[in-house]
């Protein structure tokens, strides 16, 4: 009866959501909203969250070569997502962390969480408390990874965050990196970005994040590394269709403010490949789990 019951809940949790779509266009040099739709609804913001656990990792972390090595703890118990990354075998933080990022892995994540020096509860405290600390009052976090639908915020709460995170170095490096090679004691992990426009080499990113799950759409919160019109542009969407939608809103609102793109690359479902594209077969594998 009990995994009747939970099998119900897991189809319920992967059922399709039409969601309309925030956003927020941002002069991030003179602190204004340029243009926006719904930019205080509260949604799901998926992956987005690995901003906030970047922070409170960097901020946090006492040990400066600190390693860990992936466990069972550490596994997707609510997307069933998998990890490309040795399990068992120390890996260097710092690598955690580009993992983490650039290919939002999120067993990196989680182990990132528990190795700063704290407990996971009081990780989470503290990515809730930063919320606070920035007056993101429409922020909820329950988990470091984002897999959580309960992981909420607003496209204004967003402009917030990543004006914050642009103060620190490790992660506007990380967010303009095209791919990356993960080190670990086995062997180097090979990791794509998973926001196309960087990965293509088609805008410069001072801040990028991605996010999806079914319950959130696919998001992005992009900060355009060059001045356009003498200005630093963001562009935070949430609810986004698609992957491809997400890149051509992106592209298309930077451009309109005078940051263009470095190449012609058309981007289209068939050609942006969707590294967070994993929710329907791991939610199938985790039902097919828990269910036998």
């Amino acid at each position: 009866m009990l995994k009747k019951s939970l099998f119900c809940s897991l189809l319920l949790m992967s059922s399709p959501l039409v969601l309309a779509q925030s956003y927020v266009v941002y002069d991030f040099t003179h602190n204004r909203v340029l243009e926006s739709r719904a930019s205080n609804n509260v949604r799901p913001i998926a992956s987005v969250t690995k901003l906030m656990t970047a922070i409170i990792f960097l901020e946090n972390n006492a040990k400066r070569h600190c390693s860990t090595a992936l466990t069972d703890d550490d596994a997707d118990y609510i997307k069933g997502t998998r990890t490309k990354l040795p399990k068992h075998t120390p890996i260097a933080c710092s690598e955690l962390l580009k993992a983490m990022f650039i290919h939002s892995d999120n067993y990196a994540a989680h182990a990132l969480a528990r190795s700063a020096g704290m407990s996971r509860t009081e990780f989470i405290y503290k990515m809730n408390q930063k919320a606070k600390q920035l007056g993101m009052h429409s922020t909820r976090f329950i988990d470091s990874s984002g897999l959580s639908s309960q992981n909420v915020s607003s496209a204004m709460d967003l402009v917030k965050l990543a004006k914050y995170a642009m103060q620190k170095p490790e992660i506007s490096e990380l967010s303009n990196t095209k791919s990356t090679y993960i080190k670990t004691n086995r062997k180097n992990v090979f990791m794509p970005n998973t926001n196309k426009l960087v990965r293509e080499d088609m805008f410069a990113a001072a801040i990028s994040k991605t996010g999806y799950i079914r319950e959130s759409g696919y998001n992005l919160v992009f900060i355009n590394k060059h001045r356009c019109n003498n200005a630093i542009i963001g562009v935070i969407s949430l609810n986004n269709a698609s992957s491809a939608a997400r890149s051509n809103f992106t592209k298309h609102k930077l451009e309109s403010y005078g940051c263009l793109a470095a190449n012609n690359v058309v981007i289209t479902e068939d050609n942006d490949q969707d590294f967070e594209g994993y929710d329907q077969q791991g939610m199938d594998q985790l039902i097919r789990r828990l269910t036998n």
